[in-house]
């Protein structure tokens, strides 16, 4: 039998998710995951995602992976693994919601701030 590479395999199940009937989901929510059959294994949360690629500084990626080792070791083995990208899924949220509050006139003000530091910082 000839081997599968990883995205053909990721290409099929994405299209299995995509043939299986849907269910209403409310914008911005991941679909839920779908049900399988006594016998196969449950379909990864991952697969469940829509793919989005974001280029982060060494530094950013170094904090990422020494916090999700961190908490990883703290939750003892118990619920789903912590990995890099689920802290990027939790910081997007709790950004868009602080973007829906009141205090965004604040957060706006913090992040002009930050990138007038940041332009102030490459022009040395």
């Amino acid at each position: 039998m000839k081997r599968k590479r990883l995205a053909e395999l990721v290409r099929e199940e994405v299209e299995a998710l995509e043939e299986a009937p849907t269910c209403e989901e409310k914008p911005g929510e991941a679909p839920p995951a779908q049900a399988s059959p006594p016998g196969e294994r449950p379909l990864p949360p991952y697969l469940t995602y829509v793919r989005k690629e974001c280029r982060l500084r060494p530094d950013q990626l170094d904090a990422l992976t020494a916090l999700a080792r961190r908490l990883n070791r703290e939750r003892k083995g118990k619920g789903e693994r912590i990995t890099e990208n689920t802290l990027i899924r939790w910081a997007v949220d709790a950004f868009l919601r602080a973007a829906s509050s009141p205090e965004w006139e604040a957060l706006s003000a913090w992040l002009k701030e930050e990138g007038n530091e940041r332009e102030r910082a490459s022009k040395l």
